[in-house]
């Protein structure tokens, strides 16, 4: 493979991949957010929306797996820019509402954008950040999930009160469209830079780099963990507004606007946590340690009380928020300390897969918890649980050992 250091681009492969990022992320709270208010007008029940946000990550899990080829043959910014035309597409046809087989289509196209969101960035960050601070610049890049989520808190709420839950929709469908334009010529410039590694366009590709993950246990058990913290980050974005507004008794904006508040935190976190990755402790004892303040702060979220003070409400909204979404920077900065950088797309379309089947399961499993007589609050307990025993596999974990995917499996890295 060339020396490709003299054409590093770190900056410019930050503001694309996290630009890219923020706007997935947003696109994928539009519907949690706005079902406590829109879904009733529809027929529907507001805990419903879990099901959407699973068929979302069903269908990213699958595209995931299948990037490689894509970002082979087109080049990696070029994805990331088709990954928004596609989003932009699911959400105008989210946007248009009725029959409900339109809300499944939806779910299917921003799933396939959403799925291919992370290996895409993973190429483009993987030969453009600086060798010194891996764990920092995808920390950076991963803030654009609290970005996106607290965005979209601020910003529907506003939008729904303002052009109605379609004309907001519409609105964010044609942000997508623009920014995929406006990042046309950086997208040039970052795929020219050490286009001359291949990946093979034929064979089994995308299921042959799931079964080089769960041969080899340490990517096994980074992407099993990391499949439990998945689970419990979307069971937070998905259903903290509903425990707030339905359970808890705060408006609609309020619920929201704690939601953002959230973000902010988790902003900061993930930035700390990528560079004490990098510094100070290793990222597999970092993610232990972050998955055991996840439980702790999830069980606290599900143990307010209906008469709790506002101001015991934001801490804890605000430090679960920072928690369930603050590990996956450093869940970046483990892998690279698995794989060969050259292996990277390959791992992390693997290990990807499983945790969107986290995503997938935790919106999923929360909505029947629901459905059958339970509550947001005992959904909260339920994460908790699982999460504090995914923190303590991890600390059972084998100490770091690079683990490199073969040739046939890699298809051509």
């Amino acid at each position: 493979m060339s020396d490709v250091t003299p054409q590093r681009r770190p900056w410019l492969a930050l503001q694309v991949t996290l630009a890219a990022q923020i706007m997935a992320s947003f696109v994928m709270s539009v519907t949690p957010i706005l079902a406590p208010a829109v879904a009733p007008a529809l027929g529907l029940a507001p805990e419903q929306v879990g099901f959407f946000v699973g068929g979302v990550y069903a269908v990213a899990m699958v595209a995931g797996l299948s990037s490689g080829p894509l970002v082979a043959r087109f080049g990696a910014g070029r994805v990331t820019q088709g990954v928004l035309v596609v989003i932009a597409a699911g959400t105008m046809l989210g946007a248009i509402g009725q029959p409900l087989i339109l809300f499944g289509l939806a779910a299917g196209l921003i799933g396939l954008g959403y799925g291919t969101v992370n290996p895409a960035a993973a190429d483009i960050l993987g030969r453009h950040a600086p060798p010194g601070a891996p764990g920092l610049f995808f920390s950076l890049k991963q803030t654009g999930v609290p970005i996106g989520v607290g965005l979209a808190g601020l910003l529907m709420p506003l939008g729904l009160g303002l052009v109605g839950w379609r004309g907001a929709a519409w609105a964010v469908a044609f942000a997508c469209l623009l920014l995929a334009l406006a990042l046309g010529s950086a997208v040039s410039r970052l795929d020219g830079a050490d286009r001359t590694r291949t990946v093979a366009l034929d064979g089994p590709g995308g299921l042959s780099n799931l079964v080089a993950v769960l041969r080899r246990p340490p990517l096994r058990a980074l992407s099993l963990v990391t499949c439990v913290y998945a689970l419990a980050q979307q069971g937070f974005l998905t259903f903290v507004v509903a425990r707030l507004y339905l359970e808890l008794g705060l408006s609609l904006a309020l619920a929201a606007g704690l939601l953002a508040a959230s973000q902010v935190a988790c902003v900061v976190t993930r930035i700390t946590l990528g560079h004490v990755a990098d510094r100070w402790v290793s990222p597999r004892v970092l993610l232990a340690v972050v998955g055991l303040c996840t439980a702790l702060n999830c069980l606290a979220l599900g143990l307010l009380p209906r008469d709790a003070s506002f101001a015991v409400i934001t801490l804890v909204v605000i430090a679960c928020g920072a928690t369930t979404m603050g590990w996956n920077g450093v869940f970046f900065a483990q892998l690279l300390r698995t794989v060969p950088r050259e292996d990277l797309v390959a791992s992390s379309g693997g290990t990807q897969f499983f945790i969107f089947i986290g995503g997938m399961l935790g919106p999923v499993l929360f909505s029947a918890l629901v459905q059958q007589g339970g509550s947001h609050a005992l959904g909260y307990l339920c994460l908790a649980g699982v999460t504090a025993l995914a923190a303590l596999a991890m600390l059972r974990t084998p100490a770091d050992a690079v683990v490199t995917i073969p040739s046939t499996e890699s298809r051509g890295w």
